[in-house]
């Protein structure tokens, strides 16, 4: 399963699965965060590159 972070409040969110041509699962970022309603959402395993350039 897919997670993303909101870069706005930090709320973690599952991914939304869907199914490929190919009938495997893959996992899309919700459109906006439950939390805050920002749209930037980073996934987990980015989110260190995406985050660590802030200081």
């Amino acid at each position: 399963m897919a997670r993303y972070v909101c870069s706005d409040c930090q709320l973690i969110h599952a991914g939304i699965p869907q199914r490929t041509a190919t009938g495997k699962r893959s996992f899309q970022p919700p459109e906006v965060c439950g939390g805050c309603g920002s749209e930037d959402l980073v996934a987990t395993q980015n989110w260190v590159h995406h985050h660590g350039g802030e200081e």
